[in-house]
């Protein structure tokens, strides 16, 4: 990579304000040529000699515009710009610049998302004319985004969300983020692929509303025990834990702004993979384990640890989110608690509260998901996985034909066990076990290959059998008859 040019002459602009360029070409003569004329206009440059080499330049830190030639080897230039554009990245200019000069290949080039097309051999006036004015209209857009950023409230949210769902063009700002497409929608609200314009990188923009299915127990309070649990998260550091980078909050409405894993979730893969074996998901489990401890050392209770909100990134790490949703819902819902049914404790669904034993059920039943392939507690409705929980049947795992170590049965047994006050109910503890299993069979966590867009390559298409965590209702007293064994 090319280190940022300081200008032409001692008098001229600097390379940042003329703009920063990523050069891509397989010519390395002429990627040199090129980039010294444009480092003597004053822009800074980055190169790559191949499209793959120019993704990672993108990701690592975006640039103002793009210039790349179109016949490379392995991904060509046309498949280099389809790829900047479904990453998110509309916002930067792409230019092509090869001597295919025909117009069916400027068409081309333009359906595949190119601003503008420029044939070899190209003048330095107009390459550099052509770069100027497209760095001019990208700041433009931004100036006018930050001199006027929307009001917070979940009106604007709704709006933002609408306009991103339609594929609207232009520049959505959340403060000092950037909104460049939705990762996923919820009962609350949604998750946006954001870039951080101040830190140059990359985000998950998550944001809860009144009026995304929560108008009905809505309050100001409710707000500011989300911001409350969102900097407490903020607080501590964890290898396991998404972190938390930024919360802010209005009367109906709240962003938390939370690091980005590239990769997918637990229960994406599981859609795929059916079940995972021993070796994988002993060291998976001791991952969330070190997580809880930390989380439980801070006094937070997580509440709806599940598959869906386990994060496996491409680089292999394991992480776990959305500390707190769950809490703060729960706070203000009169008869009523949240989470995934499967996966809620019958303590919860009693309506006796929960704490730190809930998050070591919420294990459990994730544990024996990923072992056997198939529910802790299974039913055709969200009533009759209720049902199941508080029954507490849930065959052994020997008995569903999966072989597993006695020690790793008698673990998950003891974190579905029924009463909380028998539950495993020390993190650490059980961290450091799921470590020294994993040390003595030699066990480490690898993440199955996943397509570009972050499913498994052996995805089926099958519907995933995790619900979505909801507000459960739930009248007391419950039914003693639905808790015999």
């Amino acid at each position: 990579m090319r280190a940022p040019a300081s200008g032409a002459g001692g008098g001229g602009p600097s390379a940042e304000s003329r703009g920063r360029v990523l050069l891509v070409d397989d010519d390395a003569e002429l990627l040199e040529a090129t980039a010294e004329t444009l480092e003597e206009a004053g822009f800074a440059v980055e190169t790559a000699h191949d499209g793959q080499e120019a993704l990672a330049r993108i990701e690592a830190r975006a640039p103002e515009v793009v210039v790349a030639d179109v016949e490379m080897p392995g991904m060509n230039g046309h498949e280099l710009c389809r790829r900047v554009r479904a990453a998110g990245h509309d916002e930067i200019p792409f230019l092509f610049c090869s001597g295919l000069g025909e117009p069916r290949d400027r068409v081309e080039g333009l359906q595949a998302g190119a601003d503008d097309y420029i044939v070899k051999p190209a003048g330095p006036d107009e390459l550099v004319l052509k770069l100027t004015r497209q760095v001019e209209r990208v700041r433009k857009l931004r100036a006018v985004a930050s001199a006027v950023p929307p009001t917070l409230n979940a009106a604007a949210l709704a709006a933002i969300e609408e306009r991103l769902l339609r594929g609207g063009a232009g520049v959505v700002r959340l403060g000092r983020f950037e909104l460049r497409g939705i990762l996923g929608t919820g009962a609350m609200g949604t998750v946006f692929r954001g870039w951080d314009l101040k830190l140059e990188r990359r985000v998950a923009v998550k944001t809860v509303r009144a009026g995304a299915g929560m108008a009905a127990f809505w309050d100001v309070d409710l707000v500011h025990r989300l911001v409350s649990e969102a900097t407490m998260v903020a607080r501590f550091n964890h290898p396991h834990v998404v972190a938390v980078y930024d919360v802010q909050d209005a009367a109906d409405a709240a962003y938390i702004v939370m690091e980005l894993v590239d990769g997918a979730s637990l229960q994406d893969l599981l859609r795929g993979s059916s079940r995972l074996e021993p070796e994988r998901a002993v060291p998976l489990l001791g991952a969330l384990a070190s997580a809880l401890a930390a989380a439980h050392g801070a006094n937070l209770v997580h509440r709806d640890v599940k598959p869906g909100n386990v994060l496996l990134g491409r680089d292999g790490a394991i992480k776990l989110t959305d500390f707190g949703i769950a809490a703060f819902v729960s706070s203000r819902v009169r008869g009523a608690g949240f989470g995934t049914p499967g996966y809620v404790p019958p303590e919860a669904l009693r309506g006796e509260g929960v704490d730190a034993s809930s998050d070591f059920f919420g294990l459990g039943a994730l544990a024996y998901r990923c072992l056997t392939g198939r529910p802790a507690f299974e039913g055709d409705t969200p009533g009759e996985i209720l049902t199941s929980t508080l029954k507490g049947r849930v065959p052994p795992l020997r008995e569903s034909g999966v072989e597993v170590p006695r020690e790793l049965e008698a673990i998950v047994t003891g974190l579905l066990e029924p009463d909380p006050k028998r539950r495993i109910g020390d993190a650490g503890l059980l961290a450091a076990e799921l470590a020294r299993m994993s040390a003595f069979w030699g066990w480490r966590w690898t993440l199955p290959a996943l397509d570009a867009a972050g499913a498994p390559r052996a995805f089926s298409g099958t519907v995933s059998d995790v619900p979505h965590a909801q507000v459960l209702t739930i009248h007391f007293p419950v039914d003693k008859s639905d808790m015999t064994s």
